[in-house]
């Protein structure tokens, strides 16, 4: 009979994650080229690996903890505000590679129309272009939740799809709370002093077809991390019981 592993074993293996997922956080991004300032962020891809791994609410924890830190040391005002992002990011893939999609849509939506109230975007019926510009892949990303979940049941080759689409749709959830998050006077003028919320429109339409290629790019990453990483894990006898990995069994 399989033995469930202990609570000890359980806060060892999200706290070895959690470090690993820190490391990366450490990592220099790798710049997108013609556009050497904006650059591909390795810990973002790495982020909903702690779901997929982990499981939605200790994959949510592990990230939230190592945003913690890695905005303490040293202190960056700039980051604090994002440190939900992340965690976000896990919790919705975690549901996805699991075929669930009410989580994730649910979370993804009320973000969506959280944003249509911030002063850069309100009322959207004035600024809908802004919007779009700055969340028309996050709608996308929205719509590809059911379809993930629906791959995510079936067999081996569109598992494999279905983790992608976990990553990307991990990372888009991470950017649609940011940009939320932005949005707010109390961080792009408080925090990063844009002069207006002009301004700060204008920033949300600069380049906007960018993004969109950084988070698929992203995804990809993450998903060839992903994919080796839980065929070990699953391998480890410790751990082949563990409530979120066994679930993954069969399909990879």
């Amino acid at each position: 009979m399989p033995v469930k592993p202990s609570p000890s074993l359980i806060a060892a293996y999200t706290g070895v994650m959690a470090a690993v997922y820190y490391a990366f956080l450490w990592l220099p991004g790798i710049p997108v080229v013609g556009l050497p300032q904006v650059k591909i962020d390795l810990g973002a891809s790495f982020a909903p690996i702690l779901g997929v791994i982990l499981g939605p609410y200790l994959g949510f924890l592990a990230a939230f903890i190592s945003d913690i830190i890695k905005v303490v040391t040293p202190p960056n005002i700039y980051a604090l505000p994002f440190v939900l992002c992340p965690p976000v990011s896990a919790f919705s893939a975690s549901f996805i590679v699991r075929g669930k999609m009410k989580e994730p849509f649910i979370l993804l939506a009320a973000i969506l129309i959280a944003a249509m109230f911030t002063p850069v975007f309100f009322p959207v019926t004035a600024h809908g272009l802004v919007y779009f510009l700055a969340y028309f892949d996050k709608m996308a990303a929205l719509a590809l939740i059911p379809v993930a979940a629906y791959l995510a049941r079936m067999g081996k080759t569109s598992f494999h799809i279905a983790l992608f689409l976990a990553m990307f749709i991990g990372n888009q959830t991470d950017s649609a709370l940011g940009c939320t998050i932005f949005a707010l006077p109390q961080v792009y003028q408080g925090i990063f002093g844009v002069p207006s919320v002009e301004v700060a429109r204008g920033l949300f339409m600069a380049s906007p077809f960018v993004y969109p290629v950084i988070r698929l790019i992203q995804a990809f990453i993450g998903y060839i991390i992903a994919l080796p990483l839980i065929r070990v894990l699953l391998r480890i006898t410790s751990l082949s019981e563990f409530l979120y990995i066994k679930s993954l069994k069969g399909k990879i």
